[in-house]
């Protein structure tokens, strides 16, 4: 766990969006920015970034998602930080590995890895880089990020609730009954950082808990939901998603939680096509964790984007949010 000292230093951070975040998952990226200035969290979008290489670059070789993920890296050490939120757990998962790379006091475990490193530095350095300096990166996913940030989030909870009426304000609490749902990349691969258990992660749940939603048990938090195959497997990824759905409604729950836009979008934006394959009839809506802390900290329903779902949360406007 961080301590206190980290807990102040990440007051201000480079922000990394990436590719998906300014496109299908503008909603992801607009209520992650509300919530960042409602905490008081200075941010700054990383100047001229690129694409982290995501899925494909690490088909065509391993080293290329490496070189493009430490060329963000490198462009937000030149605007004076080395701490990095990346919303988005593909990108994060790059940023962390090419950190791990390329980081001073990283240990490399082979002359393998080695290799990588000097590859990689030769070709920041064709591109301008100084690579002659000591590098000391530190990537948070948006759910670490807000996990150390909990305590802030639980201040700001009370000061709003100090300061208006809750039982007209803030009714949200009280409609929403929701799982969490991690899914399979935060926590899982090898190189990822271990914050939280792999198997049965508690975070989101602890980080709700601050603006008092109590989530419901969900024994397919760290399910996958089929990912990126819906675009090549699209009865996969129905099935998978399926089951998630099954078991969340099984819990008693009328919404799912996330923060990784492959889940959002495989289970909102196809539910209903999963409802019509499998003639099931759910009705949950699929939630960014950041929609439902800005909602719970005083933002509007349409603040945080919640109006695009394709599953509509009748239960949050007719609580006139």
């Amino acid at each position: 766990m961080e301590n206190k000292s980290q807990n102040s230093k990440l007051n201000k951070i480079a922000y990394y969006p990436g590719c998906s975040l300014n496109s299908t998952a503008i909603d992801f990226n607009v209520s992650t920015k509300k919530l960042l200035k409602i905490l008081d969290i200075e941010f700054e979008e990383i100047e001229d970034w690129n694409c982290c290489g995501t899925t494909p670059a690490h088909n065509i070789s391993e080293e290329l998602p490496i070189i493009l993920s430490a060329r963000n890296l490198l462009l937000a050490k030149g605007m004076g930080y080395e701490d990095i939120l990346s919303p988005c757990v593909a990108c994060h998962n790059k940023l962390h590995k090419a950190s791990k790379i390329i980081n001073s006091d990283s240990e490399l475990k082979n002359i393998r890895d080695e290799k990588i490193r000097n590859s990689v530095f030769e070709k920041l350095e064709d591109m301008g880089f100084d690579c002659n300096q000591s590098f000391n990166f530190k990537t948070y996913s948006i759910v670490q990020f807000l996990f150390i940030k909990k305590d802030l989030i639980r201040q700001k909870y009370e000061e709003l609730k100090n300061k208006i009426d809750t039982e007209v304000k803030l009714p949200i609490l009280k409609n929403l009954k929701p799982v969490c749902y991690y899914g399979c990349m935060l926590l899982r691969p090898k190189n990822s950082i271990k914050f939280d258990d792999p198997e049965n992660p508690t975070s989101m749940e602890e980080i709700l808990r601050e603006v008092d939603i109590k989530c419901k048990e969900f024994q397919f938090k760290t399910e996958c939901c089929g990912a990126i195959l819906s675009l090549t497997h699209k009865k996969a990824v129905l099935e998978l998603s399926k089951g998630i759905l099954e078991e969340a409604t099984d819990s008693g729950a009328n919404s799912i939680i996330v923060f990784c836009q492959l889940c959002q979008q495989n289970l909102d934006m196809r539910q209903q096509q999963i409802n019509k394959y499998y003639k099931e009839s759910y009705n949950l809506p699929i939630f960014y964790i950041t929609q439902i802390l800005g909602l719970a900290l005083g933002l509007s329903y349409k603040d945080v984007m919640i109006d695009k779902l394709f599953v509509e949360p009748k239960y949050l406007k007719e609580s006139n949010i």
